[in-house]
């Protein structure tokens, strides 16, 4: 099914779908995570730019929404984690915690989208390392991601990321307590240096 959903993802951005021998070999190893008893709760999609990472989030995006699709709208407001799948670029979060660093009347509709991302059942976390490491907003120090991460392993909601950096990456880039936890809390698929998909 998620070779499926790949396939059909990259159909609505006009393209051809031409998966590698390699490309099928990741998605057999996250579709058994998925149905596994796997103690990990999250996924990290890392290698280079142009390999198939964020088609896979979207994918997985499609996919649940699909295969949630016939169990109807449950109106529990107080379910936690909420239910769904969102996905957020590294760089929009950003923006999204500076709202909620500093709230105003102006911001409100960030700041709710924000709460709503920490507490979503499922998070897809594209680009990770595109945004600042931490940025100052009126004087205060945002760490988004970072911030975001760790709550996320402490509540151990499941959360995905996609990014051009490699495990060793993101420790240089962040610091070795996030990738120490996403070593614990995810299975690492390495794209590596396959090739990209938009130059063929």
């Amino acid at each position: 099914m998620l070779y499926e959903a790949c396939r059909v993802e990259v159909a609505h951005r006009h393209r051809e779908f031409n998966a590698t021998e390699q490309y099928k070999k990741h998605l057999w190893d996250i579709s058994n995570w998925i149905t596994s008893e796997a103690s990990t709760f999250g996924l990290f999609l890392c290698g280079d730019a142009g390999n198939g990472k964020t088609t896979i989030l979207r994918a997985l995006q499609n996919l649940i929404n699909y295969l949630r699709s016939d169990e109807g709208y449950n109106s529990n407001a107080d379910a936690y984690p909420i239910r769904g799948y969102m996905m957020v670029s590294a760089k929009e979060l950003v923006l999204l915690a500076k709202a909620y660093n500093n709230p105003t009347r102006d911001n409100t509709s960030d700041v709710a989208r924000y709460k709503r991302l920490r507490q979503i059942e499922i998070l897809a976390i594209d680009e990770l390392g595109s945004e600042p490491k931490e940025s100052i907003h009126y004087g205060d120090y945002v760490t988004a991601a970072m911030d975001m991460l760790s709550f996320r392993y402490e509540e151990q909601f499941c959360t995905l990321v996609s990014s051009n950096l490699t495990a060793k990456e993101i420790a240089e880039y962040y610091d070795e307590r996030i990738a120490d936890r996403f070593r614990e809390m995810m299975l690492i698929i390495n794209f590596g240096n396959e090739q990209s998909f938009r130059k063929q």
